[in-house]
């Protein structure tokens, strides 16, 4: 990857990401001095901290390899429902069942039966939302850069670092894709685990 202002991305990618760096970069990109915590009061701090979380969600409610699991076991409880841990992104049944899943309070709810109540284990697709320090290298590079280009556009309406960045940001998910495609191992109509449910992104 290129530069951005005052913060130069190496070409080969990170092995350690901190949310720190990360906010410092994003910082860096309208030409803000590095922090050294992210405990500041300063409000660009927050603000730029508050970006990366609101990308991280979004790139990771797409659903990648790294955060969807298959067949994810949920049982009930003595009460007969399935609570929803709060990093649940989505979840579905995937294409073979006949029953509509959804969170409706925190609890798995059966749409098309109209009921919470469940009788026997359930095993889902789960897109799962991670910390933004458990993400992998890539997808961190490319929310830093998409966060980056966003908080230039909205903190200082900067159109012209927006435009410098969007380079930044379509080698950077185009990055991103190649280490998908390498660790989902798709075919054209099925991923890894033989399912016919690979995204085109």
């Amino acid at each position: 990857l290129r530069s951005l202002r005052g913060f130069s991305f190496p070409r080969k990618l990170m092995t350690t990401y901190t949310k720190l760096q990360a906010v410092n970069i994003v910082l860096s990109n309208i030409g803000q001095a590095p922090v050294t915590s992210l405990d500041s009061q300063n409000p660009m701090v927050q603000l730029a901290n508050g970006m990366i979380e609101e990308v991280t969600n979004s790139v990771q409610s797409e659903g990648w390899t790294f955060n969807t699991e298959h067949d994810y076991p949920f049982t009930p409880d003595t009460n007969g429902f399935i609570t929803i841990p709060q990093n649940v992104i989505s979840l579905d049944g995937g294409w073979a069942s006949d029953i509509e899943f959804v969170i409706r309070g925190g609890r798995l709810y059966d749409k098309r039966n109209h009921t919470y109540s469940w009788d026997q284990q359930q095993k889902l697709v789960v897109v799962w939302l991670f910390p933004f320090e458990d993400m992998p290298v890539a997808m961190k590079n490319y929310v830093v850069v998409r966060a980056a280009n966003l908080f230039a556009g909205r903190a200082v309406g900067n159109a012209e670092v927006v435009k410098y960045s969007e380079r930044e940001e379509q080698a950077a998910r185009a990055a991103l894709m190649e280490y998908e495609s390498q660790q989902g191992d798709y075919t054209f109509f099925q991923d890894r685990q033989r399912r016919n449910n690979a995204t085109s992104y």
